[in-house]
């Protein structure tokens, strides 16, 4: 069966997150974003299309994938949601992918069963067994669940999330959450004017919390909860902390790791060290996502 074509003229929505969090540098961009933004996007599936124009919604069935620029996403089934604005246009505020998800763009793959994009909420969520993306500086996969709040900055990994740069450092726990600098505002031409245009940097904080393991070229560190400062280089790890050098094993309930430096410390408690103990930061733990699952139209 020949494949079909779509072309919608709906806004961009083709958007993917990283998340990484590791003992190196981290260079990851936050969104699959093409240099057209303003393309069309097009939709081709072996199966054909359902238009339901009563509830809005667009769905694409067999071996479907959606092209804008340089970005793509393919699936065994992609539905969209649209609306009318007040212009008379239709714009996507809600995208769904089912069945083999894979979403790349020129730098960056990222794989899942099951996918969702939220305009409104600016929330994207992968979902499935394994959940993994990998780019050219590195990668990190989980077996439950990949997040990206826009909003907030921030990235969750739930479910044995594990993350490597690409120096091969490691960082391994239940659950990851990456924090994102903020860009200073750039000017970019717009319709005839010229706008400021706020962008999210790279990872500059990465937490780890339930059965954190780090791993570097000398030495393996266990907690209950960990930390990554990338900018200053600077790790720490709380709760039933153990460091492995070679046959030789430390125990203690704080230790502090200078990644550049290879130094670690080993305390009895956070406040020996004088330091704070790591605590999940508000704005994360009332993160609510929403399911990966379209209703029946």
């Amino acid at each position: 069966m020949s494949r079909r074509l779509l072309s919608l003229r709906l806004i961009p929505w083709l958007v993917v997150a990283s998340v990484a969090a590791s003992t190196g540098a981290i260079g990851q961009s936050l969104t699959f974003a093409p240099t057209d933004s303003g393309a069309p996007v097009e939709i081709t599936a072996e199966n054909g299309f359902e238009l339901y124009q009563d509830t809005k919604r667009v769905i694409a069935r067999g071996k479907a994938k959606a092209v804008q620029g340089a970005v793509s996403v393919t699936a065994d089934e992609l539905t969209a949601d649209y609306r009318t604005d007040r212009n008379g246009s239709n714009e996507v505020y809600r995208v769904f992918a089912t069945g083999n998800v894979t979403m790349k763009s020129e730098s960056e793959t990222a794989t899942g069963q099951a996918a969702v994009y939220d305009f409104d909420k600016a929330v994207l969520v992968l979902e499935g067994e394994t959940v993994a993306l990998v780019s050219t500086d590195g990668q990190v996969t989980s077996h439950q669940m990949l997040q990206y709040w826009a909003n907030e900055g921030v990235a969750v990994a739930e479910g044995k999330a594990f993350a490597e740069d690409k120096n091969k450092h490691r960082l391994y726990a239940d659950r990851l959450v990456a924090f994102f600098r903020e860009n200073p505002p750039a000017a970019k031409a717009a319709k005839g004017r010229t706008e400021l245009v706020r962008s999210r940097g790279d990872i500059n904080y990465v937490q780890g919390f339930g059965n954190v393991r780090m791993e570097t070229a000398k030495e393996i560190i266990r907690g209950e909860r960990g930390a990554y400062n990338i900018d200053s280089g600077m790790a720490t790890l709380d709760g039933a902390v153990k460091i492995t050098q070679g046959t030789n094993q430390l125990s203690g309930g704080f230790a502090t790791v200078n990644v550049r430096g290879g130094t670690s410390r080993l305390f009895g408690s956070a406040a020996q060290a004088k330091m704070p103990g790591l605590k999940e930061n508000a704005r994360v733990r009332a993160l609510i996502a929403p399911k990966a699952n379209p209703a029946a139209p």
